[in-house]
């Protein structure tokens, strides 16, 4: 696997920032760029960019296009960001880029609030906030539709990527349960494996494994998921492409986002089991919490959760090639 980070922005990849990159230990990136920013030859410029400064580039999203609100609410704009999302993968695919997010109309209510752990700024989320949240629409959206819509929508994609040589990864809803009127359906496990059934188990429509939200997940008894079953299910199928690696200290219904190194899973275990099963993408960080004193610089959490993650990906592959 690689050591990578999520939420790159084409403007922050100067020389001096990539460089730093690689002196943390990172080896692959992902880049958010706006969807009108998407042009073939915008996307084979970052690439040059990315592999110029011996990194490799693992994905590119559109910023404000990946997560498909329109598309699986059938909305006005549906059709039209069909067609942006089947003509994006096509040019992926022709400069050479093999992967991008997407996500079925995750967040809304992302988070409730704010915590503060180990003196940094962090997500907090409260079920019973979200839920008092007004709908986000005039009418409510059901699982069968969300469903529905979601069949339609691989049988139309799936095709197109799988000539481009571009692998989907669907991203699970995050806070993973139904708010404001929307059926989150990708919350449990249950839903990824229906999904992956849907498209025959093709590796081009994966999974980005957000360990994260995964955690967040009630399960089927309220106490949340098996993260490491889930991860040897669909890992040992090769189905997961991406894999964010965070923390938090509590499943739902409330919980706070913590450090790599603290939270009520063991990430160590996380990453063994990834090792396990033959894990070969990009691994990230994703959410970092930030420094709460104005003179700390944001870089510091994020070197060391950096750095966490590499000592726990080397330990896990040293160990796994000593058996």
């Amino acid at each position: 696997m690689r050591l990578g980070v999520s939420h790159q922005q084409p403007e922050m990849l100067t020389p001096e920032h990539l460089a730093y990159l690689r002196q943390v230990g990172v080896e692959a990136v992902e880049v958010r760029t706006p969807a009108a920013d998407c042009t073939l030859e915008r996307i084979r410029e970052i690439k040059a960019r990315v592999e110029d400064a011996g990194l490799a580039l693992h994905e590119i999203m559109p910023a404000d296009l990946y997560n498909c609100t329109e598309i699986a609410t059938g909305r006005t704009d549906a059709e039209a960001h069909t067609e942006f999302l089947l003509r994006f993968i096509e040019d992926l695919g022709r400069a050479g880029v093999t992967a991008t997010t997407y996500a079925w109309h995750t967040g809304g209510t992302y988070t409730t609030g704010r915590a503060v752990v180990r003196g940094c700024d962090t997500r907090a989320f409260r079920l019973s906030e979200a839920l008092a949240k007004p709908p986000a629409y005039e009418r409510s959206y059901g699982a069968d539709e969300m469903w529905e819509r979601y069949e339609a929508f691989i049988d139309r994609v799936l095709p197109v990527a799988t000539d481009a040589g571009v692998r989907l990864q669907l991203h699970p809803n995050d806070p993973p349960v139904d708010h404001s009127g929307v059926a989150r359906i990708f919350s449990s496990t249950a839903a990824f494996r229906r999904a992956m059934e849907i498209s025959g188990w093709s590796p081009y429509s994966g999974i980005l494994f957000c360990v994260g939200t995964w955690a967040e997940m009630a399960g089927p008894d309220g106490s949340g998921e098996d993260v490491t079953a889930a991860i040897r299910e669909f890992g040992e199928r090769g189905v997961i492409h991406q894999v964010h690696l965070r923390n938090i200290d509590r499943p739902l219904p409330d919980f706070v986002e913590t450090l790599p190194d603290d939270g009520y899973l063991d990430l160590t275990a996380i990453v063994d089991t990834l090792t396990d099963v033959g894990f070969d993408g990009m691994i990230v960080p994703d959410h970092i919490p930030i420094p709460v004193a104005s003179t700390a610089d944001r870089r510091t959490m994020e070197a060391f959760s950096i750095g966490y993650i590499r000592g726990i990906v080397q330990g896990a592959i040293r160990r796994r090639n000593a058996t």
